[in-house]
This record gives C-alpha cells, structure tokens and sequence, in this order.
C-alpha cells in the first residue's frame, strides 16, 4: 500500500528548520512592473531575437550595459517572479544579442522553434502537484506522460523513458535528476532548484542536429544570469528540499551564481510509499565573463549525491516487495564555454566539458536469508570537446560543428548466482554473469544545418548529423528536413521529417556480454502541426506526429518480449536478459493545445492527446508498449487576486497503464511473481485522474520579505493505480492493484531581506 509515514519529530523538525530558512538574503522574488509584465510575456523565439540583433552589428557592440539588461531581461527572466529592479548581465551587448546572455545560441537553430513547448520559472513554480521540479512540470504539457507519482520520468511522445537528453545552458547533460540510473532519464527529483532557472524549452519533435542521440526529445534548461551590479542571497523550503541561492559580481567584467540544496522528505518520513526515503544534495554554480567586447567565457558546475535505501515488510500483506536495494550516487560535470564573435552575424562557440558518474547497488532476496540478487558498481567519466559556426544572415541560417569524446568506463555488474526470472515458469536461476569492463571508448560526430529564409514567412531547414558511436563501432547517419510557413497573420505551419539514432543504455549492453553487439536504436520522425498566436502571448496549436522506430533491443530467450514492454524495474531485482538488435515498433498521435498569457489575472494551460505506441519482438507480432496512454488530459488554470496572490488548480488524467498478467497460480505455487510472456501488455489498469491545488503570496516588499505557498495534492484522494503485483510472502492473496500517492499536503516559504 502507498503511504507516507510520518515521524513523531516531525514537527520539532519543522520548528527547527523553518528559522533557519530565514536567515539574512535578499531576493529577485518582486512583484514585476507593467513594463516587466509586457516584456515577459513575449514567447522566447530565440531564432527571430537573435537573427534581428545580429543585424547590429557595431551599433549592438556599443550598447550601453542597461541596453543588455533590457534585452537579456526581455529573452529570459521568469515573470512573475523577478525583480523590478534586476541588475544587468555581465555580457556584452553584441554577445548577448547573438547567444542569448551568453549561451552557445542552442536555441537560433532550433527548426521546431514554432512548437516547442516553453516555460518560465514562475510558471513552474505556480504549476501545482510539481513541487517546483522541472521534469515533473513537463508532464503538464501534451504528448508527456508518465507512469508513478514517486518519481520525475517522463515519456515524451509514446517513447521510451531513456530517449531524453538534457542541455543547460548549451551543455549536454545526462541526467538532472537525483536516484537517476542509467537505465532512466528520470529519478526523484531535479538537482536544479527552479529559482535558479530563467526558462526551459521542450524540443519534442525535429530538434536540431547538434545534439547527441535523442530518440524522443531535447529539453534545454538556461538558467538565471549571475547578478552584475549587487548581491543577492536567498534561502527557501519545500518538498524538493531546503537550500539557497547566492549571487554576485566578481569586478567590473565577471558575475557567479551559485545554488545548493538537500533533501527534507527524509526527516518527515521514512517511506515514501516505495519502502524507503531519499537522502541527496545538489550544486549548481555559474560563471559568466567578458574579457572583450567580442567574447564571453562561462563556466558550468552541476553536481550531486544521493542514496536510499529500500526495505520492504514482510509482515505487511500489501507489500509486495521481497527484494532489499540499497542505492548510493554521485555525479557531477563541468563545462567551460567560449563564444567570439567574427562579424556581426558570425559566431564561433568552443566547449570544453567532463561528466562523471559513480552509482552503486546492492540487492538481497529478503525472503532467503538476505542472499544475493544483484550488484554493481558503476563509474563513468566522459570527457568531450565541441567546435561550432554559426551563421544568421538576411536569408539564410547556417551550422556546422564537430564533437569529439571519450568515454571512460569502470563496470561491474554481477549477478553471478543468477535469479528466478519473473518472465520464467522454471524456478531455476538464469542469466547468470558476473561482468567486468574496462574501456576508454571514443565517440566522434559532424554535422550541419543550413535554413533558407524568405520574408520571415518561409523557413525550409535541412541538415544532417554522422555519428560514430565507439562502444559498438557502429555510424549513424541521421538526415532532416522541415519547413515553416506563415499562413496568415500569427498563423504559421511546420513540418517535416527527421532521423535519430541512440545508444541503448550502458547497464543493458554491459552487463550481458553477448550485448556488446547491440546497435544504436534508430527512429524516424514525422511532424505536422498548425500554431496560431496572438499578439497578448496567447497560443493555440493542433498537431500530429509519426514515429517508427528500428534495431530496437529485444529478448532472445523470451521472443514476446521487447525492452518497450519490459516491465518497471524500480525496487525490483536488476535483471539483464541477452538481447539482440531486431525489434522494431510505431507510435503516432494528435495534439491540441491551448496556453493563455501568464500575466493575465485569469490565465490557463491546456492539453488533450491521442495516441498510440507498440512495439514488436521477435515473434513479430505487434504489442503495446509500456508507455502507450491513448487519451490525456491536463488543465492548469489560475487566477491572481490582486498584487500578490495567486491560486491555480490541475486536473490532469490518463488512460490506464498497460501490464502484463500473471500467472496465478504457478506464482502461488512457488511464491513469487511470475509474468504470462505469452499475454504481453494485454492488460490495462484503471484510468489515472487527479487534482491538485496550490496557493501562494508573495509579502514581500522592494524585494525582502517572504513568499509562502501551500497545496494539496491528489486533493480528490484517488486510488490511482500503478501496477498489479504479487505478493510473494501471502500465499493465496493473489494479484492486487498497487496504487499511487494519496492525498498529500504541500508547502514551502522563501525568505528575502
């Protein structure tokens, strides 16, 4: 059963941290100006900002600073949530035109740029039942679903959850998130507190070729531009945990940002509803520099550490738990990047970056003495290089770019013994292996993007990425092709089709030796979708997308079986199958949505989607797939009450989660689950449905004071269902509805003076 289990020291906990999240800060939290409210609400079109300020040229170069703080301002900052009187960025003006405070210009590519999904940092944090965590907002928005309310995965478009990647600030992240494994694009939460974020991009469909292999979508995080004239200090508390935000100058030609948080869930509560609490901290930190009128260097630090500890009850008759995980991680990346300006519409971006990655698990059968299931100790370092030109003329776009890394890989996965696999009747133990692997593999890639412009009412984009990917040595060639066409006033139509390949993930090709051979995954995208804006930053878009996909990872031993349908393995035993590049599979559908202005006093964000996804195996029959939702829903819809107050509401649904059947009774018999391999995802659960409700005030005033929110979540109280389990220790209990997070309350304050 899913419940959080209070300490009895909560509330002394409480008393004891709430002063200490008052202690002396200052704050961007204000009420914004009308001024600042006009300028916000325009939509973040990077490509047509950056493609008019490089027409400057010298006249850009010399721009006063309190021209760049209204032009970074006007591209970047959260609404509702910053200063009247916010201090410029430490960029110049011609840089900050052509990069975007100082970004690699990720974003003046982007071909999709009339459908991505954007968001600033007050819509984020007034969107409720998210818990100011990006990845759990993006589950608002159409064509994202996701399958537990304990953790922040997200599938976008009827894929897989391991085809996101993440970019901040024009930085290629793995994973963002705290308890992330490699197997998952998710975790818990974002190690990115939202207040140190200005706004997020989701690229879910034809995004640019500059990014490593991403299957499904791209979701570009820039954060918030260091402070350049004043410091600013601000501490604050809610679920996602207790930390502080500092900003400052560093002289005349340099700012640093830094952001730090740690888990409070923990001194609450000791189960989360999954057997266990996490334990983690994160760092960000941010350095912006302009050694000349021409340049900019900034620095990049993202860093965490988590660990849980998962204990099921063998006593309790609804938990079905009998593994013990226990789960400790660190992960961190540096980035330094360097933008120069050749001519007034030439960029040249350089990037030096290393990512590391050290996760280790440890799991034991409970009902069997605590023997040994699985373990691994994983550690991977990747160091890369990147070199881009960029060009934004009248009539054209243009890039090219070039990316060189090498991976350093330290893999032990053992599961020597072997387990009962779920997808066996034969209680004997399987797959066993014990697998040790030492290798620097290196990964190249080139790739361009050229668009042709025409009156600012037709952009027709082509280009293509080569990638050498050097664990398998396999190459990809990856082509695209889209156009946008402006069909009236605020009327614009996009299209086109695109080509991907990834990398399935490490733990699956490492810990069978025979995977090693698995080839990247491939899929093939096709988009077509109709945007219609308003001059008050409303905007209305219907849409519809195909995707195929190829060389997908499939069972050997079971041919019903593809990694598409394998079921979540979360608290489950780690068990890796031999697999071979075979599988195939669609997922197509259409959107509506419909996103009034923010700064509206009455403004909402809505979203419905079709859609359906299915994969094949070997036996070549085609079956659902663990993601396929034909029908979502999700409504956000809030109200300001005067100055400072605001109250939304979220109703969001979906259709029931496919699963597979068990088969009772031989599970009964040998007191364990074991799946019907021959009924894969023939099942479905109840249909998802939930509200949640969130209120915040700000009191503060010329920016000190505090700000407070509050909620409820799951305010209806829904049994929301999970998965269908056994439970392994009752013996004729059969299989029941695991369900998800009952109704749970939410708050959280910032302190600013």
């Amino acid at each position: 059963m899913t419940t959080y289990k209070l300490k009895n020291q909560a509330v002394a906990v409480l008393v004891v941290m709430l002063p200490l999240s008052f202690v002396g800060q200052t704050s961007k939290h204000k009420t914004p100006s009308p001024l600042e409210i006009a300028k916000n609400s325009m939509p973040l079109h990077l490509s047509e900002t950056a493609s008019l300020a490089m027409k400057t040229k010298a006249a850009a170069i010399a721009a006063t600073a309190s021209t760049v703080a209204t032009a970074s301002t006007a591209a970047t900052t959260s609404s509702a949530s910053s200063s009247t009187t916010k201090a410029p960025a430490v960029i110049p003006s011609a840089v900050a035109s052509i990069t975007v405070e100082g970004r690699a210009a990720d974003e003046i590519l982007q071909a999709d740029t009339a459908i991505a999904l954007q968001a600033t940092s007050a819509e984020m944090q007034a969107a409720p039942g998210t818990y100011n965590d990006i990845p759990r907002f993006l589950m608002t928005e159409p064509g994202v679903t996701f399958d537990t309310d304990s953790r922040n995965t997200y599938m976008v478009n009827g894929g897989n959850p391991i085809e996101n990647l993440y970019v901040v600030d024009g930085v290629e992240v793995a994973n963002i998130n705290h308890l992330s494994t490699s197997n998952s694009s998710g975790g818990f939460v974002s190690m990115l507190d939202t207040d140190a974020v200005s706004s997020v991009s989701l690229h879910k469909a034809l995004y640019s070729t500059k990014y490593t292999g991403a299957l499904s979508s791209v979701l570009s995080v820039n954060t918030a531009a260091p402070a350049a004239q004043k410091r600013h200090l601000q501490m604050d508390m809610g679920y996602a945990g207790m930390g502080a935000i500092y900003s400052h100058p560093v002289g005349k030609k340099a700012a640093f940002l830094t952001q730090y948080r740690r888990s409070v869930i923990n001194y609450f509560t000791d189960d989360i509803g999954i057997g266990g609490a996490p334990v983690y901290s994160g760092t960000l930190a941010r350095v912006d520099t302009h050694p000349t009128g021409k340049d900019t260097v900034f620095g990049l630090y993202i860093g965490g550490n988590d660990k849980i500890a998962i204990r099921p009850n063998l006593q309790d008759n609804e938990d079905p738990g009998y593994v013990r995980t226990t789960y400790t991680g660190n992960r961190g990346i540096y980035a330094a990047t360097w933008n120069h300006i050749v001519s007034g519409s030439t960029l040249l971006t350089s990037q030096v970056s290393y990512a590391s990655s050290h996760t280790t698990t440890s799991q034991v059968n409970a009902m069997q003495n605590n023997a040994p299931v699985y373990s691994d100790d994983l550690k991977e370092g990747l160091s890369n290089g990147r070199f881009e030109w960029l060009s934004d003329r009248r009539n054209y776009k243009m890039l090219l770019g070039t990316t060189f890394g090498v991976r350093q890989l330290d893999y032990m996965i053992n599961q020597a013994k072997g387990f009962p696999s779920p997808y066996n009747v034969e209680p004997l133990p399987v797959n066993a292996s014990d697998i040790q692997f030492n290798g620097n593999p290196m990964d190249q890639a080139a790739y361009g993007q050229f668009t042709w412009k025409k009156f600012r009412k037709l952009e027709a984009t082509v280009g293509t990425r080569m990638q050498r990917f050097g664990l398998s040595g396999a190459t990809a060639v990856s082509p695209q092709a889209s156009v946008m066409v402006q069909l009236a006033k605020g009327v614009r139509f996009f299209g086109g089709v695109a080509n991907y390949s990834q990398q399935a993930p490490l733990p699956t090709v490492l810990g069978i030796a025979s995977n090693r051979t698995l080839k990247p995954i491939s899929d093939v995208q096709y988009q077509a979708t109709v945007v219609y804006e308003t001059e008050r930053g409303d905007h209305l878009s219907i849409g519809g997308y195909h995707k195929v996909y190829s060389m997908y990872p499939v069972s050997v031993e079971h041919p019903t079986l593809s990694l598409a349908n394998i079921v979540d393995t979360f608290g489950q035993p780690f068990l890796y199958m031999p697999m071979v590049s075979k599988g195939s599979g669609t997922s197509n559908g259409v959107e509506v949505e419909f996103n009034s202005s923010f700064n509206r006093k009455l403004f909402v964000r809505t979203n419905v989607g079709l859609g359906r996804s299915f994969a094949t195996a070997l036996d070549g029959v085609s079956r659902r797939t663990n993601y396929d939702m034909p029908l979502r829903t999700n409504l956000i819809a809030g109200v300001r009450m005067g100055k400072k107050q605001i109250f939304t509401t979220r109703y969001s649904s979906h259709t029931g989660t496919p699963y597979t059947p068990y088969l009772v009774m031989q599970s009964q018999l040998q007191q364990r689950p074991i799946y019907d391999v021959t009924s894969v995802n023939t099942a479905r659960g109840t249909d998802y449905q939930r509200v949640d409700v969130h209120y915040e005030v700000n009191l503060q005033k010329e920016g000190r004071g505090m700000k407070l929110y509050g909620g409820l979540d799951n305010a209806l109280n829904n049994r929301n269902y999970y998965q269908y389990v056994m439970v392994p220790h009752c013996p004729g209990c059969g299989p029941y509805e695991l369900t998800q997070m009952n109704r749970y309350p939410e708050f959280g304050l910032t302190w600013a003076f």
